[in-house]
Order: C-alpha cells, then structure tokens, then sequence
C-alpha cells in the first residue's frame, strides 16, 4: 500500500488577480460585499413583491395548492436565493422550507397541505419583524425544519 499523497492544485486565480493590478483578494471580497449591502433595499423590494404572490396562497383550498405548486415552489425559490443578500435570512429559510415541501410532493408524493399553509403563514410573519432574525438560530426556523422531517421530508 502507497503512502497518500496531498496534491494542491495550481491557483488559476492568481494569474487573474496579477491582471487586475495585483488587487488582494481581501479587497475584493470586501468590494463584493459592499456592493451587495447598496444592493439590498432593492433586494428587500423584491422579496416583497415575491411575498405579494406567495402569501395568498394561505387561503387557497387544497385543489389550488396542487395545481399552484410549481408557481408555488419557483416563486417560494426566488426568494430564497437572495434572501440573506438583503439580510433576511429567516424568510429566505422558510421560502427554501417551501420549496422542500413543494420538492417532497413531486419526488416522492409527499402532500401535506397544512404543514405547507403554516409555512406560507410563517412566512408572512417573518417578512413582518421589524428586526431580522438570523435565519438558522431562529426558533420557527427550526420548528419548521422539525416538522418536515417529521412528515418525511428533507431539505
């Protein structure tokens, strides 16, 4: 038996960085980030009106929820995805809990029409704080999280 060998692979993103005038690669992050904090009202706006056209869906019966689910999902994603960008982190947890549910029914026939209305519900609520939570410590975060495993569902 060989002994292992570590093997680093060459950093092709050096030779970018001597390009941009030997810029550190700290400054670069740090450019990044500041450029997405002047993008997160906007962001923010967004969300909102994503949640505009999820929210609804709270009332909706059982037929409309199926038929919906994909409109559902792709929205419920959208947020997702920028969410913590415009620091709101718990409400882009609970869309991505959305689409794991959504996801749940299509993969493996797992429906659960009330779980996914207080989901919906929770998510209405978090996009009322006044104060952002931190998305992964929050409480209803979790709750949630334990309530879809405990249907069956993963994230």
């Amino acid at each position: 038996m060989s002994a292992a060998r570590i093997f680093t692979p060459e950093n092709r993103l050096a030779r970018f960085l001597d390009v941009l005038g030997g810029t550190a690669t700290d400054e670069l992050i740090a450019s990044a980030e500041q450029r997405v904090d002047a993008m997160s009202e906007g962001i923010r706006e967004f969300v909102a009106a994503k949640l505009l056209l999820i929210l609804p869906f709270a009332d909706q019966d059982d037929d409309v929820l199926f038929a919906e689910c994909r409109t559902l999902a792709d929205t419920a994603t959208q947020i997702a995805e920028v969410a913590a960008a415009g620091k709101l982190n718990t409400v882009g947890e609970i869309a991505l809990g959305i689409s794991a549910m959504v996801n749940g029914l299509l993969t493996v026939g797992a429906w659960h029409s009330e779980a996914l209305r207080i989901h919906i519900r929770a998510l209405g609520l978090a996009a009322q704080a006044k104060t952002p939570l931190a998305g992964n410590d929050d409480p209803i975060v979790e709750h949630l999280r334990q309530m879809r495993r405990t249907i069956g569902l993963r994230d």
